[in-house]
């Protein structure tokens, strides 16, 4: 990691990036050049959950950043459990991070990203106080488009229904987080714990904000965008919209069995009660096949 001067920092903060990946090691490794390359004024330790690769993503990354510490995984953890494990296995480290640093690994850092990030941070800082939480934006490699980032939830009464705030220039308040270019400050760490066990996969990172602002964490948007993701593909899938509906509904029914379903169950759970809302949300995947409407949260 290169060091720069930075005036606002009298020591170095120490940051913790935790990751986790599984059979994607051309992704991996990109992101990891992308992150030795961050000319930054801090100490920076890699925190790397291999979820039982098999193409020699551990071996690459041993070559690429001798000093990680990688964690071998038993191939089921999935994005919640692995980044459970690398958030864990940093805080076993017994080193006292200022900072922890959510990282996908198919994320390509602009040159600046974790500098912008630990500006905008101390700037919340300033202002507002502690514990705190910056959410990194990303973007389309190939379109521009804004693909992750914070979120914000425009009525209350449809509490899951998010929307993606794009940066403008400025740090913005935002309700929830989409996780894949994060950073959280030890005393948010302190404040809300490691990821929930509830989910296996996906919506673990969207239930940590939505417990931030619920415990009076300040949540906020980055004020650029930090790097390049792509969006995962909806190609063959039920939210696939050129198939058609009764396709949709097939594979959607085939889906309730695996993964991602089961995660939508207990996040509707947790955050929509059990009322006649709860039921709606439950349904809306199918709601939404039926009605032509665009995939959402």
């Amino acid at each position: 990691m290169q060091s720069s001067a930075n005036a606002d920092l009298i020591d170095p903060p120490r940051i913790a990036v935790l990751m986790a990946c599984h059979n994607r090691r051309s992704l991996t490794c990109a992101c990891i050049k992308s992150l030795k390359l961050q000319n930054v004024n801090a100490e920076v330790d890699a925190f790397v959950v291999d979820d039982g690769s098999t193409d020699g993503t551990t071996e690459s990354i041993r070559s690429l950043w001798t000093k990680a510490f990688l964690v071998q995984g038993n191939g089921e953890l999935w994005w919640n459990g692995g980044m459970r494990l690398a958030w864990k296995t940093a805080k076993a480290s017994g080193v006292p991070y200022e900072y922890y640093l959510w990282l996908n690994d198919d994320v390509v850092l602009r040159p600046g990203a974790v500098a912008t990030l630990l500006a905008d941070i101390t700037s919340v800082q300033r202002e507002y106080g502690e514990p705190a939480i910056i959410v990194g934006a990303t973007e389309d490699p190939a379109t521009g488009q804004m693909t992750y980032g914070g979120q914000v939830i425009r009525n209350p009464r449809r509490p899951l229904r998010m929307q993606l705030l794009e940066p403008n220039g400025s740090v913005q308040p935002c309700d929830t987080l989409s996780g894949n270019c994060v950073l959280v400050s030890a005393s948010a760490e302190r404040t809300l714990g490691n990821l929930q066990e509830d989910f296996e996969h996906i919506f673990g990172d969207l239930d940590y904000g939505i417990r931030a602002k619920k415990n009076g964490v300040l949540l906020f948007a980055g004020s650029r965008y930090v790097g390049a993701c792509a969006a995962h593909s909806d190609n063959l899938s039920s939210i696939d919209r050129s198939l058609s509906r009764l396709t949709r509904i097939r594979l959607r029914l085939r889906e309730e069995r695996g993964i991602h379903a089961r995660d939508w169950r207990r996040f509707v759970r947790l955050h929509s009660g059990l009322g006649p809302l709860s039921i709606l949300y439950t349904l809306s995947p199918y709601l939404r096949i039926l009605l032509k409407r665009e995939h959402r949260y």
